[in-house]
């Protein structure tokens, strides 16, 4: 007996190859909208789009009291213009004083550096908390940020467009600080914050620009302070200047600064002489006369510095003790290296931060046309003019690019 099978519908050719070109058509239709709008939101009702217009708009008064919180906030971090680090210090620019404090401060500095310029602040003791660093991942994207001017009258609050930060080495500071863009009109001495009132660091002169020390360095150096406490300044008798391809030649050498004076009086006297190249400090290679002037800046009396030294075809690892200061080395508060151009007057060769010379605002290039009396003054004439000022000012006159000018140098 043969079973009956059971009857299977039949789908026609036709409606194979229709289906089949529905099911391909849907696909490349979902390829191509994946292809050409890979990131596109899902698709929202009419109705939203609405109820967002009923809300009410941010404005001006919202902008200005969140300002006034902000202000509030940061005001627990100052004191009487000081940035707060501890629980009875606080960090301010020597710039605020109108004089810069010797080593012993006074009743409320703790200590003070005329490189970093920056001083260290006793102050009554508080509870609130030090400012939080703030840490970028992305210096490169604009962002907001707020400048703050402290003063004995309150808080006086900046936004700041800022982007992008430039990393720039510069020789007072180990970490690169982040150059502004031109333009910024933020001042040197500005403390700057995120919006949610974290740390960003301080602004200082760069150059011909401003830059901000970033805040996790700008702690660093106040604990430095705080841990190095007031110490005279020591004295070295040294002025060296930048190692051109000429001097070099001469001096045959490649790296490092030559000596171009060095007091005959004073410690360096039976260890360096004209003409001999210094090419590491403390095992650090000197690049500029900057750097030089920042490591002899730093080192307090008595504190040992060991100078890698080249004399012709003799490298040689000395040993100089800074001395205190004395009479004597007055001229070196000055703080300029020159060079002689005859018939004109001095050329400012390098200048050291924190001296006489750098307060009266001279630069590298800056031709010395008249020290006090003196018309075209030779080096010695502008040091034994300064010398002479006892405590005073001596007024000189320079060139720079082609414009003259007249600044006055000050003994403090």
């Amino acid at each position: 007996m043969e079973l009956s099978r059971p009857h299977r519908p039949r789908v026609s050719r036709e409606t194979r190859l229709l289906l089949s070109t529905v099911l391909l058509s849907v696909f490349a239709l979902w390829v191509l909208a994946r292809v050409r709008f890979p990131d596109q939101p899902p698709a929202t009702t009419a109705l939203q789009p609405l109820l967002t217009q009923l809300g009410a708009r941010p404005t001006f008064a919202d902008l200005a009291s969140e300002l006034d919180d902000l202000r509030q906030r940061l005001g627990a971090l100052f004191v009487e213009g000081a940035l707060r680090i501890g629980p009875d210090t606080a960090l301010v620019p020597l710039d605020a004083f109108d004089t810069v404090p010797g080593p012993d401060g006074g009743p409320d500095v703790i200590a003070a550096d005329p490189v970093s310029r920056l001083a260290v602040l006793r102050t009554a003791p508080s509870a609130a908390p030090p400012p939080e660093p703030w840490r970028p991942d992305d210096l490169l994207r604009p962002r907001y940020l707020i400048a703050v001017n402290p003063s004995g009258g309150g808080l006086a609050l900046q936004p700041v467009l800022a982007g992008p930060l430039i990393p720039a080495t510069t020789p007072p500071w180990r970490e690169p600080l982040w150059r502004l863009p031109a333009g910024s009109g933020v001042a040197a001495g500005s403390f700057v914050f995120t919006t949610d009132a974290r740390l960003v660091g301080l602004v200082v002169d760069v150059a011909d620009a401003v830059a901000i020390v970033p805040a996790l360095a700008l702690l660093e150096e106040g604990t430095r302070l705080l841990t190095s406490g007031p110490r005279a300044r020591g004295y070295v008798g040294v002025d060296v200047q930048a190692l051109t391809p000429p001097v070099a030649r001469a001096v045959g050498a490649n790296t490092g600064v030559v000596v171009a004076w060095v007091d005959p009086d004073g410690p360096s006297a039976q260890s360096l002489a004209i003409g001999d190249v210094i090419e590491a400090v403390d095992e650090q290679p000197l690049a500029t006369p900057r750097h030089w002037a920042i490591h002899t800046a730093r080192a307090p009396t008595g504190h040992p510095i060991m100078v890698r030294v080249r004399r012709g075809d003799d490298l040689r690892t000395i040993g100089l003790i800074a001395a205190p200061q004395h009479p004597a080395a007055r001229a070196s508060a000055l703080g300029l290296a020159l060079r002689n151009v005859p018939r004109t007057g001095s050329m400012v060769v390098d200048v050291e931060t924190g001296s006489a010379a750098d307060r009266a605002g001279l630069n590298p290039g800056d031709v010395i046309t008249r020290a006090g009396a003196t018309i075209a003054p030779t080096p010695a004439a502008v040091r034994g003019a300064f010398e002479r000022a006892e405590g005073t000012a001596v007024l000189i006159a320079y060139t720079r690019n082609g414009t003259h000018g007249v600044t006055a140098l000050e003994q403090r």
